[in-house]
């Protein structure tokens, strides 16, 4: 048997305690899946790169809760966000087109790749708050979102 040093045993024991609240939370083991269908994709150029979005309470701040990355494809795109919590949820996205996993901004400080929002088809100034972009994901839900290109 092998035994893991003291300085693994918190963490471990966390693990652990974790897991074991969420196998007691029937919410938390039911298998809820975002699907997120994106339009506007201008190449076939690099990757697209989503971020989801989540909160733990209506005052809250969104804090990113999960990240999915899929091959370029001209046209459309498909991003699936698999065994979520049931909750409200955002995603906002780039088409990272040189595949350096950065946003490419101008000097003006807008994005010179194609970007974008969950249930936002059309960008219009910076980031949209949550609640515009929010998806509420109970069972397999989906969503879409459009990407802007600067000119």
């Amino acid at each position: 048997m092998t035994h893991l040093p003291i300085r693994y045993g918190l963490p471990v024991l966390a693990l652990f305690a974790a897991a074991s609240a969420i196998a007691g939370n029937p919410a938390a083991t039911t298998t809820n899946t975002l699907t997120l269908t994106v339009e506007g994709v201008r190449s076939d150029e690099g990757q697209l790169r989503a971020q989801l979005l989540a909160r733990k309470g209506p005052d809250a701040a969104a804090e990113t809760v999960g990240y999915a990355v899929e091959p370029a494809r001209t046209g459309q795109v498909i991003l699936t966000f698999r065994n979520l919590p049931a909750g409200d949820y955002a995603v906002q996205l780039f088409h990272d087109e040189n595949d350096n996993g950065r946003v490419e901004m101008n000097l003006a400080g807008i994005p010179t790749e194609g970007f974008g929002f969950s249930n936002v088809t059309q960008v219009q100034g910076g980031i949209p708050p949550f609640e515009k972009m929010k998806v509420t994901v109970t069972g397999r839900t989906t969503a879409i979102a459009v990407l802007a290109y600067a000119p």
